[in-house]
């Protein structure tokens, strides 16, 4: 480093009396340079000049980015966020605030301070949904949605989060028909009695989801023009012959969408910048909704904004549509917004949830502040003085620049070396701060009702969220589970695991902070006035959580047992089923053991475990039943997507696809074919009776074989994606073929081929 002694910035990374610490791209180091330089007040005094110059500069840089962010923004209804007043206010926005949170993730690295762990459930980029529920109720809501869905009509229907809140899925079905997407195609089956297709709809992108209500079917997809989706609505009163009556294209991507009586809530995310719109990456374009050739640009006017500045934005949609009305045009609410990572959505609310990004201007005051705190009180005074002055907040940082470098100045070595500790350690302290800061959870909070959608509030918590799990309304409180990290000078510390309840103005009102630290949440359930949250690192805890009062949720009870569940699915109020892998956990080493040089992993995953835990004792829960896939390799979409999931307290069934992968034979004396398929592998449905009597027993299993492409030498898989009873009959569903089972002796009644 010039000017402050004879090492340079590689010496000292080597030199055996030096420690270098590099963080983030600005460089502090702390070494016996010292005694090079004990004599020489001129080096030191450059030294601490360049770090407080390296502060001030950032401070500058981010200053002179937002200047000119001095916005008259719409002000809309009540506690709806501000909008824009022009186009041209919004592409200054975006551009100069993107700026200033580039600027300060390049010269500190502040981007990626936690690692991203947040995947839901259906592997989207987020859902959610629960409902608020009554007080004091006992049996847990969220348990009776799909239980009571399955046991009046005589079939089951998606495996909902909560009771009254539908969530689209690629299997549907009304008791009599099944509305199926594989590939580019929805087919509708007549169930019973017939087991067949009376009809397909053929699509120019690709079908993800659906909705069915009454006559009404609706579809959801990616179009085929890029960044696009579509949002189709049928008249299916003939199921052999639906009717498009409605087609939809926006913008961007469909994220998820739940149904609440004839209404439907989507929320659709578009980016800033597309290519295609306007020929051109770089240009700000406007979201656009078309409905049967009818194009709508949204204007600016009418998008709502915080004003956060952010590394990256797009705009958040929230789209409804009446399925009872087939003449509904959709209505849309726009929000400029950073990632949006979860959706979680109650009868009366939607909740977005995405990382908080911090408000790096005010940082940067806050350092300033920091600067005056550390100097002699006359320039202290100066400096305020700089602050609350009529100046723009660039000159401010530049005059005071020029007051702290006169008073360097006039420094000997022994004051100068006092203050440059202490702008490191302030530098340290801010830069922790701004880390804490980005890892926190940032919570937006929508009014539902009849269609319509309204803004009420933001909130924030500590740490991450896994997926909509981890996310509850109960009586009127806002419960979230989270990971958080602490910082220490090399960087996150061990994570550790918080339930905060919020208010209904976001208001954190209670929590708990720090359970098992160095873990992480694998899943989560809230029902009622209990949680429930399984972490993992080498046993599997499973908590039980008091959340009755909700300033002082408490935990009532831990059990740890190897393994881990991914999903959690209240039986009833006293068992609880968890589905996950099984893990082997390795002896301690003892003394005068012997084991390999290399030493095996602690842990090791197994197969897809189906556990029954007991909780009528909240104090001790216990594993009472559990059954392990017994292949190493087994998988399930169960683990990532709740719907794949079929459960009925009634018939004690429970019903999950399993695959696992083939096995090759070594081929080295063949050249040319190295390895060949030794088997085809395994694909199907596991079907369980589940009792607190009989506990977890397989009754049998339905496979979907793959299909050997003889030419290419492997097996085309055909996992099962979704099962479903209908009275007697049981239905498992792949991409390739329906199959109807007997669901007493899982006899094969009839396959139906999709491809």
């Amino acid at each position: 480093m010039p000017g402050t002694c004879s090492y340079n910035f590689g010496q000292l990374a080597t030199n055996p009396t030096c420690n270098t610490w590099h963080q983030g791209g600005w460089e502090l180091f702390s070494c016996r340079w010292r005694q090079h330089c004990k004599n020489n007040r001129k080096k030191v005094t450059m030294l601490v000049r360049k770090i407080i110059g390296g502060i001030l500069i950032v401070g500058i840089l981010a200053a002179a980015l937002t200047a000119g962010l001095s916005y008259n923004p719409v002000q809309s209804a009540a506690n709806e966020p501000a909008r824009f007043n022009s186009y041209e206010e919004l592409v200054d926005y975006i551009g100069n605030s993107t700026k200033t949170a580039e600027q300060f993730n390049m010269l500190f690295g502040l981007r990626g301070a936690m690692p991203e762990v947040m995947v839901d459930m259906d592997g989207t980029i987020g859902s959610g949904g629960n409902m608020m529920k009554m007080e004091n109720t006992v049996a847990q809501d969220s348990a009776r949605s799909m239980q009571e869905s399955s046991a009046a009509p005589g079939y089951s229907g998606t495996n909902n989060q909560v009771q009254g809140v539908d969530e689209a899925d690629l299997v549907k079905t009304d008791g009599n028909y099944l509305y199926v997407i594989s590939g580019n195609e929805l087919f509708i089956i007549k169930a019973h009695p017939a087991n067949r297709t009376v009809a397909t709809l053929k699509f120019a992108g690709q079908p993800t989801e659906a909705f069915i209500n009454g006559d009404t079917l609706v579809v959801f997809g990616n179009g085929p023009d890029p960044q696009t989706m579509f949002l189709n609505k049928y008249n299916i009163a003939d199921r052999s012959k639906p009717v498009l009556i409605q087609e939809n294209t926006c913008d961007g991507y469909y994220v998820n969408s739940r149904m609440i009586g004839e209404n439907i809530y989507a929320v659709i995310n578009t980016p800033v910048y597309r290519q295609g719109v306007n020929d051109s990456a770089t240009k700000v374009t406007l979201p656009r909704i078309t409905t049967n050739d009818q194009v709508r640009t949204v204007p600016a006017t009418e998008i709502h904004f915080f004003p956060n500045p952010d590394y990256s934005y797009q705009y958040t949609t929230v789209l409804t549509l009446k399925t009872g009305e087939k003449s509904s045009l959709p209505v849309t609410k726009t929000y400029l917004t950073g990632t949006s990572q979860n959706l979680y959505v109650s009868q009366n609310n939607i909740y977005l949830t995405g990382p908080k990004t911090p408000d790096f201007t005010l940082f940067t005051g806050k350092l300033l502040d920091g600067l005056a705190s550390v100097v002699p009180d006359k320039i202290a005074e100066e400096l305020r003085a700089v602050r609350s002055s009529s100046q723009d907040y660039a000159q401010q940082l530049q005059q005071a620049e020029t007051i702290i470098d006169s008073y360097l100045n006039q420094l000997d070595y022994g004051p100068a070396l006092e203050l440059e500790e202490k702008i490191a350690a302030l530098r340290d302290k801010w830069h922790r701060d701004i880390a804490r800061e980005q890892q926190k959870t940032a919570i937006f909070k929508l009014a539902i009702k009849d269609g319509q959608v309204e803004y009420r509030c933001q909130g924030e918590v500590d740490g991450r969220v896994l997926n909509q799990f981890s996310m509850d309304e109960h009586n009127g409180y806002f419960r979230i589970a989270t990971t958080s990290e602490g910082f220490w000078f090399n960087g996150p510390s061990n994570p550790k695991n918080n339930i905060y309840v919020l208010n209904e103005n976001l208001k954190v009102v209670g929590k708990l902070l720090g359970l098992a630290p160095t873990e992480r949440i694998y899943s989560a359930r809230f029902m009622g006035d209990r949680a429930y949250l399984v972490t993992f690192r080498q046993v599997d805890p499973l908590f039980v959580i008091d959340m009755k009062e909700p300033a002082a949720p408490k935990v009532l009870g831990e059990l740890k047992i190897p393994g881990f569940s991914n999903y959690l699915h209240p039986y009833d109020e006293n068992l609880l089923i968890g589905i996950g892998k099984e893990v082997s956990v390795a002896s301690e080493p003892t003394s005068n053991s012997i084991r390999p040089m290399i030493m095996p992993p602690p842990t090791r995953q197994q197969g897809v475990k189906i556990a029954l835990f007991d909780v009528s004792n909240p104090a001790a829960p216990k594993e009472v039943a559990k059954y392990v896939v017994d292949r190493d390799d087994s998988d399930s979409p169960a683990l990532r997507d709740h719907r794949a999931v079929l459960f009925s307290k009634d018939k004690n069934l429970l019903v999950i696809p399993i695959s696992y992968m083939p096995q090759y034979r070594i081929m080295i004396d063949q050249p040319g074919r190295e390895i060949a398929p030794a088997d085809q592998g395994w694909q199907g449905a596991f079907v369980f009776e589940i009792s607190p009597e009989k506990g977890i027993r397989l009754q049998g299993k339905v496979e979907h074989p793959a299909t050997m492409d003889t030419t290419k030498d492997y097996y085309e898989f055909n996992s099962v994606k979704r099962s479903l009873y209908i009275e007697d009959k049981l239905y498992t569903i792949s991409d390739r073929a329906v199959k109807v089972n007997d669901l007493n002796t899982l006899r094969q009644i009839k396959q139906i081929n999709l491809r």
